[in-house]
């Protein structure tokens, strides 16, 4: 009859260790399902309207798309907050001076996961300034003037037509823009990610930049004297200029 090795017996250590992983094992099982049990989602909507003047909004790790509303005499907001264990963002708005502010921040906890996705769609010549952390920033349609500034979120312009688009990522951030008409400044800037400008073709005071491969700028005509002004700089990311297709 064969011989049948006995396993090695454990020492006191080894079965201290062994019960310690199971129960350790046993808790994150049960905080994750836990967590999947106190999911929230919630939507939000509601709009603004009178003599307002700007719109400002801070979202922290929020995405956000903006759109361009035309001659829309109000502001319309929407967002989707998903979060677990009912602690959903903080969010604070106020109307000062004419500007209506919004500030959300999710809570900084371990113990649950909080998401948020805003919309916006803004009237004409209501001026932006628009700040994230790691949340990206699309924004359709608008005509007027805005400031963007994220930390690691991505920039995504398209349709832009205005006198100013000012638009910087301070980390990571990848930082395009498109616009529908020549604008008078066009700033662009990413510490590492790339910077791209899509223009109309015209005449326009170029400064390009980056320590990586390049600039490449095409399609456009760079000359001191003329009546635009096209700024794309980044440290170390890729960085065009063109014409827009």
């Amino acid at each position: 009859m064969p011989v049948v090795p006995r396993a090695p017996r454990l020492s006191p250590w080894g079965r201290v260790v062994a019960v310690s992983g199971a129960i350790v094992g046993v808790v994150v099982v049960g905080m994750v399902a836990w967590s999947v049990a106190a999911a929230h989602e919630r939507r939000v909507s509601y709009s603004v309207s009178g003599a307002l003047e700007g719109l400002s909004l801070d979202l922290g790790n929020a995405d956000l798309v903006v759109v361009g509303a035309g001659r829309s005499a109000s502001v319309a907001v929407s967002h989707v907050d998903h979060y677990g264990f009912g602690h959903g963002p903080e969010v604070r708005r106020t109307v000062t001076g004419g500007v209506f502010t919004v500030r959300s921040r999710c809570p900084k906890t371990v113990l649950h996961a909080c998401t948020v996705r805003y919309r916006v769609a803004v009237p004409d010549n209501l001026a932006l300034d628009i700040r994230t952390s790691g949340g990206s920033v699309d924004l359709r349609g608008y005509r007027g003037s805005a400031r963007i500034t994220t930390r690691d979120g991505d920039i995504d312009v398209d349709g832009f037509c205005g006198f100013l688009l000012q638009a910087q990522a301070e980390g990571s951030g990848d930082v395009a823009a498109r616009t529908a008409c020549a604008p008078q400044r066009l700033a662009l800037r990413s510490t590492t990610g790339a910077v791209r400008a899509q223009v109309p073709g015209g005449r326009y005071r170029v400064d390009a930049s980056t320590s990586g491969t390049g600039p490449i700028v095409r399609g456009i005509v760079n000359a001191a004297d003329a009546p635009f002004a096209i700024q794309a700089l980044s440290s170390s990311g890729t960085v065009v200029v063109e014409r827009v297709p």
